[in-house]
């Protein structure tokens, strides 16, 4: 067991030149350089005659891989001090290889707060101050995503782009009111490239040279320019008037132009079955689905596409997908999103669907929540709608009598309805619950985790919708 954790540290050994003794297998004396160590567990010497040999673990002594384990520590500590100076965070701890720690490990060392934690993703985001630097130049969001085994799976910033540049609105029920100082096009695209150039600059001098090659599936194929350390690939994206973003990510990731594997059906419709939750008072609603905050910025629609393409296992970037249908500091085509987030889920074996406004009624809205999908609903949250759904919710945690609160609710709703006609504030969210018994339905906004479920009156939401909504199926 020792010899299999010893192994697997070899494999990313850096370059190193010190001597070293060594002992193998039949008890002969080596002493040479460690020149190299290859994927394939091959180990090159040097020796002191200067000629180099190729070794695997199996031929050397228990000890000698000990030794060469602690000089491993060694040197890749003394690569790692340098490494997070330069990019002024200590995104790397003593081993210098992120996708083996704990994603929630990694998070904590840059200060980068739990988004969202579910039992088969998770993501660590921050949006930053004016002040925040990474690699030399001022990053919008940073966040880490975690895997199924809650490992570290890639690390992602967003620089100079068109939502949080350019936008002048605010965060969660803010976004609707104006905030800010707008820039000029020409000074988001000075922005831009100043960004491209720090960072490339920063990680040239780091790493050597960056090669270029295409990344991404689809429409969200795009140029990057890559820079290889140890276990980690770097991809600088600097896509033209959209924005400026870096991507830590595996080799093997980037080797495969970011392409993953898709999820059977069986598994997920039994995974979706089993986020279905059904409470004694005759809530149902679904858990585990992804919380993505989408920040000061118009993209309600990418933050919640992509929320519900993670949730069905479709790898998603909010930020990607506002490339594909979204204005100048926000705004988004919906349609046009969908249409294109079609491809992308079909190719990971999943259905989308367009929902008109007669598949939002409450029977039919509860044939998908049963099944553990949500429903991304068109709807316009003005502020008549947010002071409701706050209320309601507050309300309803200290419920004793239901048909009590049944009854006082559908009072207001008959009420509200004809305050509630205002086109204003379009926005898309996720219809993720229902009470047949109250005739709510549980709501839940890409805003953050405190907007993770709310309640409305199924009759105050008709009120509001605007033009249908979008699911993804099986």
């Amino acid at each position: 067991m020792k010899s299999f954790f010893l192994i697997g540290l070899l494999l990313t050994l850096p370059l190193c030149a010190k001597e070293l003794t060594l002992v193998s297998k039949d008890g002969k004396i080596i002493t040479a350089e460690l020149v190299d160590v290859s994927k394939k567990l091959q180990i090159t010497l040097k020796l002191a005659n200067k000629k180099r040999i190729t070794v695997t673990p199996d031929a050397l002594a228990e000890e000698s891989l000990v030794t060469i384990s602690r000089e491993w520590i060694a040197v890749r500590s003394a690569m790692v001090d340098p490494i997070n100076n330069a990019l002024g965070h200590k995104l790397f701890g003593p081993t210098g290889d992120i996708f083996t720690e704990d994603v929630e490990k990694v998070a904590a060392r840059v200060r980068w707060p739990q988004e969202s934690k579910t039992p088969f993703t998770s993501s660590y985001r921050r949006y930053t101050g004016e002040s925040y630097r990474f690699a030399g130049a001022r990053p919008y969001s940073v966040v880490a995503y975690g895997d199924v085994n809650g490992k570290t799976e890639q690390v992602s910033l967003i620089f100079a782009n068109k939502g949080d540049t350019l936008s002048t609105s605010g965060f969660g029920e803010d976004h609707f009111t104006e905030s800010g100082e707008k820039i000029s096009v020409k000074s988001f695209t000075d922005a831009m490239r100043r960004d491209e150039e720090t960072i490339s600059r920063k990680l040239t001098q780091l790493f050597g040279e960056a090669t270029k090659q295409r990344f991404g599936e689809g429409k969200d194929r795009r140029s990057v320019h890559r820079w290889d350390w140890n276990s980690h690939s770097f991809l600088l994206t600097a896509l033209e008037g959209e924005y400026v973003g870096l991507q830590i990510v595996p080799p093997a990731f980037a080797d495969d132009k970011g392409s993953t594997d898709r999820i059977g059906d069986k598994e997920m419709k039994e995974r979706l079955l089993g986020n279905v939750v059904r409470e004694k008072n005759g809530d149902v609603y679904i858990k585990n689905i992804p919380m993505v905050d989408q920040g000061p910025k118009g993209y309600c629609a990418p933050a919640t596409f992509e929320r519900a393409m993670r949730y069905a296992g479709v790898p998603a970037d909010m930020y990607l997908l506002a490339t594909l249908a979204t204005q100048a500091g926000g705004g988004t085509h919906s349609a046009l999103l969908f249409d294109e987030v079609k491809r992308s889920v079909s190719r990971k074996g999943r259905r989308s669907r367009a929902l008109s406004v007669d598949d939002l009624e409450f029977k039919k809205l509860k044939k998908y929540i049963d099944k553990g999908v949500p429903v991304m609903w068109q709807m316009c949250a003005i502020s008549k709608y947010q002071t409701i759904a706050n209320t309601r919710s507050k309300e309803r945690k200290s419920v004793t009598d239901w048909a009590a609160y049944t009854e006082k609710i559908a009072a207001e709703a008959a009420v509200n309805e004809s305050e509630l006609s205002i086109r204003d504030d379009h926005h898309i969210c996720m219809i993720i619950g229902y009470n047949e018994a109250t005739g709510e339905i549980a709501v839940s906004d890409s805003w953050g985790p405190r907007y993770t479920i709310r309640w409305v009156h199924h009759k105050e939401a008709q009120a509001v919708t605007s033009n249908g909504g979008f699911a993804i199926d099986l």
